[in-house]
C-alpha cells in the first residue's frame, strides 16, 4: 500500500511538472506590434522574483521569457523605487534590480503616484522629479507603460477631476518635451465603486484622446461587474486598448474561491478583448500597508492547483 500511494504521489508531481513545462514551452517569445497581449506580474521584489522562482532555475539562466514584464511603483515627489530601493510598507520596489536579474524582461508598467503633489506639479516645482523619470525610461531599454495618478476615482486618493487633469497633461508634455518615445500613456480607473457612492463616472477625470494610449482598470472583487463593463464599453468608445492595470483575488480565502475568481478574471478578458494583464502575486496580510485589510494571499505558486489553472488560462491567452 505505500508503494502504491508514492507511485500515485508521484505520478501527480510529474503531471503538474509537464504542465508547466509544456505551457513555458508556448511562452518564449518576444514583445511586438503584432503581439496579441502582454502579461507582467507585480509588485515589489520578493513578490516578482518568488514567481520567477516558482519555475525553478530556468529564470535564472534566462530561458523563460513570460511574464513579459514586471509592475512596480515610484512617486513623484522622489522617484525612489526605479533606480534606488525604497519600502513604503508595501514590499521593496527596485525596477533596476530586477532588470538585472531578469535581462529577459521586455516591458515594466510602472504606477505613478502622485496624491497631494497636483499643484506643485503644474507649477513647474516637480520638473526636475519628471525629467529623472524621462531619462530613466530612456534609459531603461524597455518599452515603459506609465499609469500616471493610477485609481484616479478612487475616493481615498481625493483628486479633484479638473487638478488631476492639468497634473496628468503637464507630466505628459513634459516627457513629450524631452523626447521620450519609449513609454505609453495609462489612464487607470479603480472601476469599482460601493453601493452608496454617486454614479460611476470617470470621464470626469479624462485628460483627452491626445493623451491616453491605454484604458486601465482595476480587478480585485470577485462580485461587482457594472463598472468594469462601463469601462470596457468606454474603452470601445474612445478607440483605446484595455489594460487591467491591477489584479489580484481580494478575500478569496480558499483555492476554490480564488479558482472562481481567476475563471471570472478570464471571462472578463475574452469578452472584452484585454490586450494587457497585470497580476500582482503577494501575501497582501504580511505587507504592513494591507495588513488589518485581510485581503488574503494571492501568491499562486503556493498552490500546484491554482499554478496549473494560471499556467492554462495564460498560455491561451498569449498567442
Amino acid at each position: 500500500m505505500k508503494i502504491l500511494v508514492c507511485k500515485e504521489v508521484r505520478m501527480r508531481l510529474i503531471l503538474v511538472f509537464l504542465v508547466i513545462v509544456s505551457a513555458l514551452a508556448c511562452f518564449c517569445g518576444t514583445i511586438s506590434a503584432d503581439r496579441a497581449s502582454i502579461f507582467v506580474v507585480g509588485q515589489d521584489v520578493e513578490s516578482i522574483k518568488d514567481y520567477y522562482s516558482s519555475f525553478g532555475d530556468y529564470s535564472a539562466r534566462g530561458k523563460v521569457c513570460f511574464p513579459d514584464g514586471i509592475m512596480a511603483y515610484t512617486a513623484i515627489n522622489d522617484v525612489r523605487g526605479l533606480a534606488d530601493p525604497v519600502d513604503q510598507g508595501a514590499g521593496v520596489n527596485c525596477v533596476d534590480h530586477l532588470l538585472r536579474e531578469y535581462p529577459g524582461i521586455k516591458v515594466v508598467q510602472i504606477g505613478l503616484y502622485i496624491k497631494f503633489m497636483l499643484k506643485e506639479i503644474v507649477s513647474g516645482e516637480l520638473d526636475g522629479n519628471i525629467d529623472k523619470i524621462g531619462e530613466w525610461i530612456k534609459g531603461s531599454g524597455k518599452h515603459v507603460y506609465l499609469r500616471i495618478g493610477y485609481e484616479f476615482d478612487n475616493p481615498e486618493n481625493e483628486y479633484d477631476p479638473q487638478q488631476y487633469v492639468a497634473a496628468y497633461r503637464y507630466i505628459v508634455d513634459r516627457l513629450h518635451k524631452t523626447n521620450v518615445t519609449n513609454v505609453d500613456f495609462v489612464w487607470h480607473t479603480m472601476a469599482w465603486q460601493d453601493r452608496d457612492q454617486p454614479v460611476y463616472d470617470p470621464l470626469k477625470w479624462y485628460p483627452g484622446d491626445h493623451y491616453v494610449d491605454w484604458l486601465g482598470i482595476s480587478f480585485f472583487d470577485a462580485e461587482r461587474h457594472e463598472e468594469r463593463d462601463i469601462a470596457a464599453e468606454l474603452a470601445r468608445k474612445i478607440h483605446k486598448p484595455l489594460m487591467i492595470a491591477e489584479s489580484s483575488p481580494f478575500s478569496q480565502n480558499t483555492v476554490e474561491q480564488k479558482l472562481a475568481w481567476m475563471k471570472s478574471l478570464f471571462e472578463f478578458i475574452n469578452k472584452n478583448d484585454v490586450k494587457f494583464l497585470s497580476y500582482i502575486n503577494v501575501d497582501w496580510d504580511r505587507l504592513p500597508l494591507f495588513e488589518n485589510k485581510k485581503w488574503g494571499d494571492a501568491r499562486l505558486q503556493n498552490s500546484p492547483v491554482l499554478m496549473q489553472e494560471w499556467l492554462r488560462h495564460i498560455g491561451s491567452y498569449s498567442r
